[in-house]
């Protein structure tokens, strides 16, 4: 029984740690997709070893469902953590896929090992999906990394172990003894594993936005939406480095706003500030992502640009 409560335990406690993150984190929906993935793998647990009123054959297609409607969030929800187009179809087809042959094993063929096959392989194919989608991204920090490997196990852990076990200790006739064999064993360790760790990479990618926010809170002028001036001044020095060790030129301008103070006083803050605005919206888009331009004073503006 604590077995059975393991995964289910597990999966609710992710969930809300996950809701919390994202009530504090609106803006992050890919964290609510992460807190309703978690949260309906738990039913799918629990209805594994408690029958529902509807009878066996109907609680296990319902826990069924729950995993599939669960592998679909979570897998949704990393690939758009790191800006990727959600691939809905291939998402569809991998799980739809799973699901529809379990139905047709459960309702017009019956057969367990088919059935079990059915849903690791849909499964398996969906993690291979989630890690092709991470391949291509760059620039994140070690988590995609992490979890394109994680999703690469998964994967494997979905088709090979399944594959190991049934071949070695398969076929299963009936769930007399199902709940206690190296079968079940292995994909409860392992999925209590692969959701740990999965959570803690996704955890820590969501400290490192956060910190991300932070540090560009502290580097940007929220007028302009350039560089404020201690941004500007780190930015200048890390390109003036590099610029240096590739031997490229340097382009500095200092630039102000003239008679500022005579159109505040004449037009008012509002039009003030507007100015500040446009005039930093052309600035930004002449230097682009290339240079740095920044907002060193109240009408005093810096770009500093490489020659290259």
């Amino acid at each position: 029984m604590l077995i059975a409560l393991l995964n289910p335990t597990i999966a609710l406690a992710l969930g809300a740690a996950f809701l919390v993150l994202w009530f504090h984190q609106r803006h992050r929906p890919y964290l609510a997709v992460l807190a309703a993935s978690y949260c309906l793998s738990a039913p799918g647990f629990l209805f594994q070893y408690f029958t529902l009123p509807v009878g066996m054959v109907l609680t296990k297609l319902v826990s069924n469902i729950c995993f599939t409607a669960a592998a679909c969030c979570l897998s949704s929800a990393i690939v758009a953590r790191y800006g990727r187009r959600v691939p809905y179809i291939g998402i569809a087809l991998t799980t739809g896929g799973g699901l529809a042959a379990f139905s047709w094993f459960m309702f017009v063929q019956p057969d367990l090992t088919w059935r079990i096959l059915s849903m690791n392989f849909g499964f398996g194919a969906l993690s291979l999906l989630v890690a092709a989608e991470l391949r291509t991204v760059r620039g994140n920090g070690p988590t995609e990394k992490i979890l394109f490997v994680l999703s690469l196990l998964s994967g494997l852990n979905f088709v090979v172990r399944t594959l190991i076990v049934v071949i070695a200790h398969g076929p299963f006739p009936s769930y007399d003894g199902f709940y206690g064999s190296s079968y079940w064993t292995t994909a409860l360790l392992s999925h209590a594993l692969l959701s740990l760790l999965i959570a803690l990479s996704l955890f820590s990618a969501a400290a490192l936005d956060v910190m991300k926010a932070l540090k560009a809170e502290t580097h940007t002028d929220p007028l302009s939406g350039l560089l404020n001036r201690r941004g500007f001044e780190e930015r200048a020095a890390l390109l003036l480095d590099q610029c240096a060790k590739a031997k490229f030129p340097v382009a500095m301008v200092l630039a102000d706003l003239d008679h500022f103070k005579a159109l505040n006083d004449r037009h008012g803050h509002a039009v003030g500030d507007r100015v500040i605005a446009d005039f930093a919206a052309k600035l930004s888009f002449a230097t682009g992502t290339r240079g740095a331009a920044g907002r060193i004073g109240g009408e005093e503006f810096a770009v500093l640009l490489p020659l290259c």
